[in-house]
C-alpha cells in the first residue's frame, strides 16, 4: 500500500499542471568614458662630442666634414586620440655664446643647423613629423595625426654637412628642443 501512495503522489506531482509566474524585465546602459590622453617617453639628451673640422689649409678649412653627424634614439610615444605631434626648436639650432662680429664673419658662423624628426618605428603607427631648423618658420613644425596611434618611435638628430657650409665657431653649441603630444 505504502507503494501505491507514493507512485499515486509522484504521479499526482508529474500531472499537475504548471503555472507561469507573472515576469518583467527592463533594459539598462551601462557607460563609461575614456579621457584623451597623450604620453612620450622621456628622450636622453643628445651630445655629439667634437664636431669633425676640415683642419687642412685651404678652400675648405675649418668646415664640418662628415656627411652628417647622426643620433637616434627610440621613445614610446601613445596618444589614444588623433592629437598633433609637434617637434620644436629654442634657438633654430645650435647656437654658441661667441658672437660671430670680426672682420670675417660672413666666412663663419655661431650656428650649427641640424634636423630632428619622429618617425613610426613600424613605418605605419602615425606619420612622421620633420624639423629642419635651417628653414622651418617660427621654429616648430606639427603634423596632425588621422587616428589614434601606440609606437616604440624613432627620435633622430641629424647635422648634416650641407645645409651647415659656413665654419662653425669654436666653442660649445647647444638648443632645447621638445617633442610633444597634445591637442592641435
Amino acid at each position: 500500500m505504502k507503494k501505491l501512495f507514493l507512485a499515486t503522489a509522484a504521479l499526482a506531482v508529474i500531472a499537475t499542471p504548471a503555472f507561469a509566474a507573472d515576469s518583467d524585465s527592463k533594459d539598462f546602459r551601462i557607460r563609461a568614458n575614456v579621457k584623451p590622453e597623450c604620453s612620450i617617453e622621456d628622450p636622453e639628451n643628445v651630445n655629439f662630442g667634437n664636431l669633425s673640422i676640415n683642419r687642412a689649409p685651404g678652400t675648405d678649412a675649418l668646415t664640418l666634414t662628415t656627411d652628417y653627424d647622426n643620433n637616434y634614439q627610440n621613445v614610446w610615444a601613445s596618444c589614444n586620440y588623433a592629437a598633433g605631434i609637434t617637434l620644436k626648436t629654442e634657438n633654430g639650432g645650435l647656437t654658441t655664446d661667441e658672437v660671430n662680429d670680426g672682420p670675417d664673419a660672413a666666412d663663419f658662423t655661431d650656428i650649427i643647423y641640424y634636423h630632428a624628426s619622429l618617425r613610426p618605428s613600424d613605418g605605419s603607427a602615425f606619420s612622421p613629423v620633420f624639423l629642419n631648423t635651417e628653414s622651418t618658420p617660427g621654429k616648430t613644425r606639427t603634423r596632425t595625426q588621422t587616428d589614434a596611434f601606440h609606437d616604440d618611435a624613432i627620435l633622430r638628430i641629424v647635422i648634416p654637412s650641407g645645409v651647415n657650409t659656413k665654419r662653425p665657431l669654436a666653442g660649445q653649441y647647444s638648443d632645447v628642443a621638445t617633442v610633444s603630444l597634445g591637442p592641435v
